[in-house]
């Protein structure tokens, strides 16, 4: 599903909505619905320690935490993550899926993990308690310019050196849109694969490799019966189909706008015909600005 505004097409919105048959892992309510679920925690831990550098212990109590970050005023922006959890000592992981191009989602993850990081101590209590947050932000478009690479990680370090600053926060990036076609034979690799891929064919090539994947499209199949699961996607590909028209409006009412000030500003020098004609705006709307 293409969400991008710039190739986002008005007339080509339908009344209903075409369910895939296997619902795609990088919607963010279908991965919600997999990796989300505490029945299916044995899928999310593989996944993130195929992308996540922490020891194996962390992962023997992971708890699922409400994705609503807390306000610390009433005025304050509310977030809402994808899935947040805790590991065994304390630090939090939190993953944030984007499909549609979006240039603020670097920021936005900044501002996630920084919520993460203030709400943990109250007043007078000692910054040591502060615990790392980690954040992953996968995004099925360009996320880092200027590098061909599919996965990064970003922390605190002296950029000269290299030295750390702190561990408190890291940033890892995986961006679905770099994942090459020939494999690194890594455990990340088969996951961005498989939250990419949208055909059975290479949905079960990719189950061959990794029992747990395999257990995950199995998961995936069901959510993709499922009626519930199917109204929920169906729900959210309305909400972003409609957020685009209402985007779509707005970027042709700001460049019609735009081109009648132009045109305004040529009626001394062009006649109503070539203004028209130059700037591909009806003749009557042209001699509407005379009046």
């Amino acid at each position: 599903m293409n969400n991008n505004i710039e190739n986002f097409d008005s007339n080509n919105y339908a009344d209903e909505v075409i369910i895939p048959k296997i619902l795609p892992p990088k919607s963010d309510i279908v991965f919600k619905m997999l990796f989300g679920d505490d029945r299916n925690k044995d899928i999310l831990i593989d996944f993130l320690k195929a992308v996540v550098n922490i020891p194996d212990d962390e992962y023997l109590e992971i708890t699922f935490v409400d994705p609503h970050l807390k306000r610390e005023q009433p005025d304050d922006k509310l977030g809402i993550v994808d899935v947040k959890v805790m590991t065994k000592s304390g630090q939090t992981i939190h993953i944030e899926i984007q499909v549609a191009p979006d240039s603020d989602l670097n920021k936005r993850i900044i501002y996630y993990n920084s919520k993460m990081l203030v709400t943990q101590i109250k007043v007078r209590q000692n910054y040591y308690l502060l615990q790392p947050v980690i954040s992953i932000a996968i995004a099925d478009f360009e996320m880092i310019a200027n590098s061909a690479d599919y996965y990064h990680e970003f922390g605190w370090n002296e950029k000269k050196t290299g030295i750390t600053f702190t561990d408190v926060t890291k940033i890892i990036t995986l961006e679905l849109s770099k994942v090459p076609e020939n494999s690194d034979n890594t455990a990340k690799y088969y996951w961005a694969k498989f939250l990419k891929s949208e055909s059975e064919a290479d949905f079960e090539m990719l189950a061959k490799n990794n029992a747990t994947i395999d257990k995950a499209y199995g998961e995936l199949k069901r959510l993709s019966q499922d009626e519930e699961a199917q109204e929920a996607y169906e729900k959210r590909f309305r909400e972003i189909a409609d957020h685009n028209t209402r985007l779509y409006s707005a970027e042709m009412k700001g460049k019609l706008e735009g081109k009648l000030e132009a045109a305004k500003s040529l009626l001394d020098l062009l006649d109503v015909e070539t203004i028209s004609r130059k700037l591909e705006i009806p003749i009557e709307q042209i001699q509407n600005l005379k009046k």
